[in-house]
Parts: structure tokens; C-alpha cells; sequence
């Protein structure tokens, strides 16, 4: 049984950056799963944020840079920093 088929990107890592690329790719004509992949080990989104502390809630982020094409707006600044942006990564990665 062979598994591999061909892409013309593979994007490491589905954090800000990898999502970014993925945005960008889209916009100049690459269709996801035909064209580019973008690959992570993590099971769920967020990147690293996923992993930060409890206590860092979002209030207390110094600041954090919107994906393309979406604003992270109306984030409760008392919820952890991990569960606000792993939401903010899951609902792009939908759109």
C-alpha cells in the first residue's frame, strides 16, 4: 500500500506562522490538499500558545499579531492566554 502523494508545498507547523503561509498560499492561486499541506505534530491548534501557563490569562499577553484576514476581536481578558488563542487558530483554520 503506497500513502504518498506529491504537493508543491509542504508548510511545517500550523502555529501563527505555518497559518500565515497557508493564508498566503491560498490568496496566489494554491488549493490546500491539492497544491500544499501543511503539516503539524500537535493534535489540536494553537501552537505553542497551547502549552503557556494557566495563569497567563489574555489580559496579560503584551500582545499578539493577528492571522491574516482575521482580527482576533472580543477575547475575555480573564481567560487563559492557551484556550483564547488555541480558539482564535481552531475558528481560522475553519475559514
Amino acid at each position: 500500500m503506497n500513502n504518498t502523494r506529491e504537493v508543491e508545498v509542504v508548510v511545517i507547523g500550523a502555529g501563527q506562522a505555518g497559518l500565515a503561509a497557508a493564508y498566503h498560499l491560498r490568496r496566489t492561486g494554491f488549493e490546500p490538499e491539492r497544491d500544499f499541506v501543511v503539516l503539524d505534530h500537535s493534535p489540536g491548534p494553537g501552537g505553542a500558545w497551547q502549552f503557556r501557563w494557566p495563569s497567563l490569562t489574555y489580559g496579560k499577553v503584551h500582545g499578539m499579531h493577528a492571522l491574516p484576514g482575521m482580527e482576533l476581536t472580543g477575547a475575555d481578558p480573564a481567560r487563559p492566554s492557551a484556550e483564547v488563542v488555541s480558539g482564535y487558530f481552531a475558528t481560522y483554520e475553519r475559514t
